[in-house]
Order: C-alpha cells, then sequence, then structure tokens
C-alpha cells in the first residue's frame, strides 16, 4: 500500500516489529533517522552516531528502536539501504520518521526528487507500506511519516513534509539535538569521502597523530636497526606520494630530508618531523588548495622509523582538513601486522572534488607499497640524519 497524500492513514494494527527501510542508489549520502517525545515529556532522537551525540537506538530497551547503520557515507553511487527496527511505540506521545540529506545539507541545494530514494515499511506480519521521497521541495529534510499507538492498534499517517534545517529543529520534537557532523571518520577498508571544497585558496592540513610509548614496544624497528638505533619510543613518520596530471610523480617524507614546497610544485609541504610523538599536534603536511587541481592522486602512508612495528599500540589516526568541511579521520584501527610501512589514505582530485579512500595496507618497505599501488618511482636508501 502507498501512503501517496500527505494525511493518508494506514492502521498498521498491533506488531512485534516494524522495518523502516530507505533504499537507494544515486550519489549521495541519505540518513534515516526517527525523532520522539514520550508521553512522559522526555524527547531524543536515533540516528548514525557518525553524527556528535548520535545514537543507534536499542531494540531490547527504551527507546526499542534500533537503525541499522550509516551508508553512503561518501556520496557515491551504490546499492544503499538503512533500516530501522521498531519493536513497540506504547512509549511515545509523538514518533516522526525522517531522511536527511547530508549531502546537500551541507554542500549544496538539490531536492529529493533528484535522486532515487524511497521509503518501505514491513510489519511483521508482512503488511508492506510506502512513503514516496519525491518532493520538489527544498530543503535538506524530509519528514516522512508519523507513528502513533492507540488503545487497540497503532496507526501511520504520511506527514510528507520538506523543511530546511533549521525550522526542522524547532518543529519536529527531539530534533534540536541534532548537529550536522563536525567530522566523518573512515573506520573500513575501502570506505571513502568526497569533500566538496568550497573556496579556492588556503590549505588541505593532513595530520598524523599516534601514542608515542605502545605497550608491547620491546625491538627497534626496520630503519633503527639499520642504522644502529635503541627503542626510545615509536617514531611513526607521515608521508606522501604524488603524482601530477603533467606526469610528474614523486614523494614527500622526513627520510632523505624531502619536505616539498607550498607554493612550487608539488604544491605539498611536510612542516616538520616529530621524532617521538611528544609533539601534542604529531606530524603535518600542507596541500596548495589555490594548485588542487594540478594534482591528480596523492598516496598518504607512515612508516616506523623507529621502535617496534606494533601498530596496535600505536592507536595512529591521520585527520584531513579542509576549511568549511567536516574534518574527515581515517583510523588503522586494531593492527598487528609486522611490516614497518603502512598506506593510509589515498586522495584523488576530480573536478574541483577531492574522493579520499581509506586504504591501510602495509608493506615492506617503500618499493612495495610504489608497485601495489603502481606509482613507478625509483627508491634508493635514505636517512633523516
Amino acid at each position: 500500500m502507498e501512503l501517496k497524500q500527505k494525511g493518508q492513514q494506514a492502521n498498521l494494527g498491533a506488531f512485534k516489529q516494524l522495518k523502516v527501510s530507505l533504499i537507494w542508489t544515486s550519489a549521495v549520502d541519505l540518513d534515516l533517522m526517527a525523532f520522539y517525545k514520550t508521553k512522559d515529556g522526555k524527547v531524543g532522537g536515533v540516528y548514525s552516531d557518525n553524527y556528535a551525540g548520535g545514537t543507534l537506538g536499542d531494540l531490547n530497551q527504551f527507546p526499542f528502536i534500533e537503525l541499522s547503520g550509516d551508508e553512503g557515507v561518501g556520496a557515491v553511487s551504490g546499492e544503499y539501504r538503512e533500516e530501522m527496527r521498531i519493536m513497540k511505540l506504547d512509549d511515545f506521545e509523538e514518533l516522526y520518521i525522517c531522511a536527511l540529506n547530508f549531502t546537500d545539507a551541507s554542500f549544496g541545494n538539490k531536492v529529493f526528487a533528484d535522486y532515487d530514494a524511497r521509503i518501505e515499511l514491513i510489519t511483521d506480519r508482512g503488511e508492506n507500506y510506502a512513503v514516496s521521497l519525491d518532493s520538489q521541495q527544498s530543503g535538506p529534510v524530509a519528514v516522512l511519516c508519523q507513528l502513533s499507538s492507540g488503545l487497540i492498534s497503532n496507526s501511520l499517517i504520511n506527514h510528507s513534509e520538506v523543511m530546511p534545517l533549521e525550522q526542522f529543529k524547532s518543529e519536529i520534537p527531539g530534533a534540536s539535538q541534532l548537529k550536522l557532523a563536525s567530522k566523518i571518520t573512515l573506520q573500513k577498508k575501502g570506505d571513502v569521502y568526497q569533500i566538496k571544497p568550497q573556496i579556492s585558496s588556503g590549505e588541505i592540513l593532513i595530520n598524523l597523530n599516534w601514542n608515542q610509548n605502545p605497550k608491547q614496544a620491546a625491538q627497534p624497528g626496520l630503519f633503527a636497526k639499520l642504522m644502529g638505533k635503541g627503542n626510545n619510543g615509536i617514531d611513526l613518520d607521515l608521508g606522501a606520494l604524488f603524482e601530477m596530471h603533467n606526469g610528474e610523480k614523486g614523494a614527500i617524507q622526513p627520510l632523505g630530508n624531502v619536505f616539498g614546497s607550498f607554493n612550487q610544485s608539488p604544491y605539498i609541504c611536510h612542516l616538520g618531523d616529530d621524532r617521538t610523538g611528544a609533539l601534542s599536534e604529531g606530524e603535518n603536511m600542507k596541500i596548495n588548495l589555490a594548485r588542487m587541481n594540478s594534482l591528480k592522486r596523492v598516496l598518504i602512508f607512515t612508516y616506523i622509523y623507529e621502535g617496534a612495528p606494533n601498530w596496535a599500540g600505536t592507536d595512529a589516526m591521520v585527520t584531513i582538513i579542509v576549511p568549511g568541511q567536516p574534518i574527515v579521520e581515517v583510523l588503522m584501527g586494531t593492527q598487528n601486522d609486522s611490516r614497518d610501512f603502512c598506506a593510509i589514505a589515498l586522495l584523488e582530485f576530480k573536478q574541483n572534488d577531492i574522493k579520499v579512500s581509506r586504504l591501510v595496507t602495509f608493506h615492506n618497505g617503500h618499493p612495495e607499497c610504489d608497485k601495489a599501488y603502481n606509482w613507478g618511482l625509483r627508491w634508493v636508501a635514505g636517512s633523516k640524519d
């Protein structure tokens, strides 16, 4: 049954579980959400924990609603489905099912009709309901339907209203808690995020930070062994392979003192070597945003110059900051690989956009990584001294 008109109502009857699905394939990051007001006046929401304060909920305790997760991060096309399961409605005075267009809330002004998204609701009895998501109204949030409980049965009401974010926060109970994600975290291999810079000057800041004294760090790493150095904590180095549209290729790294240049090719500059991780800001590189169209791709890597290859204990993380955009974090996660070199992320520059892909692959040194990602550089031994 399709509820096409605002105010149209369907009797859901009693159910043990209601599944709400948001389905799409377009290159857009949509988020399924629920916001509520309880009968005793409490307000809240269930939405992705990629948002500050977000929670996926819980089926076994209040709010008896659970979200499957966050799909479509990065706004690239694919087969996406976010699912929300609802066990009961008894505690709610108002419960709204909503969809947020995160991509255009952050970067643009398209409407829901520009995409192919749809909403399906299925009860445990197999009854199927659909609510259209094809509005031409401007605004990043669609308040799709309202669920309510009665003395005998439950009901579904087509709300069908698209509104600006501020109006949504003021009118829908619990929505005032929502804050657009201040950061995006790429946690799994293959996760991607599309950065859309809104300015053509300034810098892209890339930061590597880590714990200098991880547990079980007992043996010096590859370069330390070669150079005869002892173990005084882990020394991670941040580096990058770059390829430009004119065919120029190279590397930026402390090893060999190749720190690059911000104002001249390759428009990438390493800001200095943190030998121990003692500096709170870690190591940084910056890319000249005004010249990003000269770049084709940049591979961000780190290697253990000194210390045991104990990646899990380093808590290493790369952060990518573009002015006016969500911060992108790439977590290494729990890794037990014994190799000293890790390719962390790939930045691809296309038509004023930057596609960030999480890699986190391990290699026996620079040449092996070079070969894996088809860079084609010639490598020789080097030192930071």
